[in-house]
């Protein structure tokens, strides 16, 4: 039995294949618990709904329980990763074990008020919000349509609930390893274009870690190209130059690494090396990259545990501000 050409089954082209009420298929569907259905009629009910095709109006139940079990995370203008895409399988999981679905938005350009409409239009119960996409203005039009806000940010934002990054503690982590090992110049790699900032947020950790040790500093700025990175390699190489070098993430470490073995230079011995992410590539080179890690499985337990304690606080009374960057550990390869 197949529904009318041309439109979605619905519930009660589900009732009718299993001569069932449409309350039945509801209690099925939905997998109440209180529910006293006899097996039978569930198994009934179930087989309807895969000969069918039949998917439930989420959006209709939203509006008729007055709530919603989604939660939209925009995309950021930052590209993917291994690392990311590894929150964003496990936090999916995550909400899923509390009742709750995360909806990834793909559109990566839009900002501010605009955005902000376009995410309001389905109905979420909450929106993680990268700090590049959303302004004050925004968050407060979420608000007042029933939305919850969590900014995802390097630091505390004192007008809305955030999650907090500290990106700072990367680069600090690598600056320790490098002063430990007896470097006393160490340099950053800034990545250039929308990495730029989260690259300085990174350079600025290393930078603090190293003064405090009363050792010297510096940045350098690099593309993600040969030519950027053979320039950085030169101003590494240069008479008085850096001994070491963290190199924002293991992208840029890889190419940085290839201009320097183009320009005969020895890793460590003449320039140690220091990346981030602990990506698949950092091994595949030789020799093989130190990188630091940040557990991406840990990350997206906090996100949830914060997105949990959003929707369950009540009114906007207590202010949610979660460190959710899971603390950086050092895979010391061959190249430190």
């Amino acid at each position: 039995m197949n529904s009318a050409a041309g439109r979605a089954p619905t519930s009660a082209d589900v009732a009718r294949l299993a001569r069932v009420s449409r309350s039945t298929v509801s209690l099925v569907v939905n997998d109440v618990p209180t529910a006293r259905i006899p097996e039978a009629t569930r198994e009934r009910v179930l087989a309807a709904v895969r000969e069918l095709g039949y998917a439930p109006d989420v959006s209709a139940r939203r509006l008729r329980a007055g709530t919603s079990r989604l939660v939209l995370m925009p995309l950021p203008q930052i590209p993917l990763n291994p690392s990311i895409d590894t929150v964003i399988e496990h936090l999916s999981e995550k909400l899923r074990q509390s009742g709750l679905t995360l909806l990834v938005h793909g559109d990566r350009t839009t900002t501010g008020t605009s955005a902000a409409r376009a995410w309001a239009e389905l109905r979420p119960a909450a929106v993680l919000v990268p700090a590049d996409r959303c302004t004050k203005s925004s968050v407060a039009l979420l608000r007042r349509a029933g939305i919850e806000v969590l900014m995802i940010s390097e630091r505390p934002v004192p007008w809305t609930d955030a999650l907090v990054f500290d990106q700072g503690r990367v680069g600090a982590e690598a600056a320790e390893h490098l002063l430990d090992v007896g470097h006393r110049h160490i340099a950053a790699i800034v990545p250039s274009g929308p990495l730029q900032g989260l690259g300085r947020d990174r350079a600025e950790g290393l930078r603090d870690t190293v003064h405090a040790a009363g050792a010297r500093s510096e940045e350098i700025p690099m593309d993600a190209t040969h030519d950027s990175a053979a320039a950085a390699a030169a101003a590494v190489r240069r008479p008085g130059g850096p001994t070491a070098v963290f190199t924002y993430n293991d992208e840029y470490g890889a190419l940085l690494h290839r201009a320097l073995d183009d320009m005969g230079a020895a890793m460590p011995d003449d320039v140690a090396l220091v990346g981030a992410d602990n990506l698949p590539i950092a091994t595949f080179l030789r020799p093989a990259l130190s990188s630091i890690a940040l557990n991406p499985v840990e990350i997206a337990d906090r996100m949830g545990a914060a997105i949990s304690s959003l929707l369950e606080r009540a009114g906007h009374t207590e202010p949610i501000e979660a460190g959710v960057l899971a603390p950086p550990v050092l895979m010391r390869r061959e190249t430190s």
